[in-house]
């Protein structure tokens, strides 16, 4: 009777930490503060600025996953932007998704998300979307504004699905968005493959962005490839609505040196609109530092500069608007620390 009472102890227990096994979640905590000090010359106008996000934008998030067994995961992401020069933000406008992932078959995510399109933007170029040297500053929808559309860079309303791992380096995403009755109807996905140093994606995308059906549309190309300390980066991007469009092309680096990483870009953008002959220029030079102090906290510097043709308007955003053809600069610092 003993050894059947042991037994049957034994298989409970068993059971049970099977079950805790299977239901096994976390939640993780995250952010980034990242604060300096800006000086913007539009045209004649300069403007001195204590800025925010400079290398990254700053944030605060909550993040979960809890193991539902047989390679199943159920997750969630919550991010907010946040000011830490003002102490604004309080919202959750970064992201705010809900997944159930597979090993094998991949992830269907729903929420507000990053565009397929928005994510060539973002890697595949030496500063990023940050700071006065970003390519964003001239790529972003039509003069460098993400306003153009509502899915430049995120999407409401979204229904995403990414390829699993494992698939020989390729990997994958697509997603569709409900414009609700009225505008921001997305479709998009993007495609890649990385590996020995590689790593290539296309994308494309259009959005429903006018009552009347207007369709923007986006395409890019982006890629990069390390050797040793050194990366390179480029990206052809293109942006199209009704008789509007916008070409971009851009060039980086990262060097690697000691501690730190030195970063260089350039980015052309060419505008043009068959509606009223609008046909211009813009060119970005950028040159930076960033010096790391540890795996969370950083030291950074950037200069850059905006060439503009004589009818061109691109600029570096945060200082006083421009006359047609006047060059934008800027010159920034700053420390970065995540947690």
């Amino acid at each position: 009777m003993n050894f059947q009472l042991k037994l049957l102890a034994a298989a409970a227990l068993a059971g049970a930490s099977a079950l805790a096994a299977a239901q096994a979640s976390s939640v993780t905590i995250f952010g980034v503060l990242d604060v300096g000090v800006q000086r913007l010359k539009n045209g004649s106008k300069t403007l001195n600025l204590e800025s925010i996000d400079g290398l990254q934008t700053s944030r605060i998030g909550f993040k979960g996953q809890e193991n539902l067994g047989d390679g199943l995961t159920a997750s969630f992401h919550l991010e907010g932007a946040i000011g830490p020069d003002t102490g604004a933000g309080g919202d959750w406008r970064r992201r705010a998704t809900v997944s159930l992932a597979s090993k094998d078959a991949g992830e269907v995510r729903l929420g507000r998300d990053y565009t397929p399109t928005f994510w060539n933007i973002s890697k595949f170029n030496a500063f990023g979307t940050n700071g006065v040297g970003a390519a964003s500053n001239l790529v972003y929808g039509f003069d460098g504004v993400s306003g153009t559309s509502k899915t430049v860079v995120r999407s409401d309303n979204s229904v995403g699905y990414f390829l699993p791992d494992g698939l020989g380096g390729v990997y994958g995403q697509a997603m569709v968005a409900a414009g609700e009755g009225t505008t921001g109807r997305y479709v998009g996905a993007r495609v890649g493959y990385a590996g020995n140093g590689l790593d290539l994606a296309f994308a494309m995308s259009e959005t429903t962005n006018t009552l009347a059906g207007d369709k923007f549309k986006v395409m890019n190309l982006g890629g990069s490839y390390t050797v040793g300390a050194l990366k390179l980066l480029g990206l052809v991007h293109n942006s199209k609505q009704a008789t509007r469009e916008q070409k971009n092309y851009v060039v980086g680096a990262h060097y690697a040196l000691g501690s730190g990483i030195i970063r260089a870009s350039f980015v052309n953008a060419h505008s043009r609109n068959s509606a009223n002959g609008e046909d211009y220029t813009g060119k970005l030079f950028a040159l930076g530092y960033v010096h790391n102090l540890s795996k969370r906290t950083s030291l950074y510097t950037t200069l850059s500069q905006v060439n503009n043709s004589k009818t061109g308007r691109f600029l570096i955003p945060g200082g006083s608007s421009i006359a047609l053809g006047d060059d934008s600069r800027g010159i920034e610092a700053g420390i970065y620390h995540s947690f």
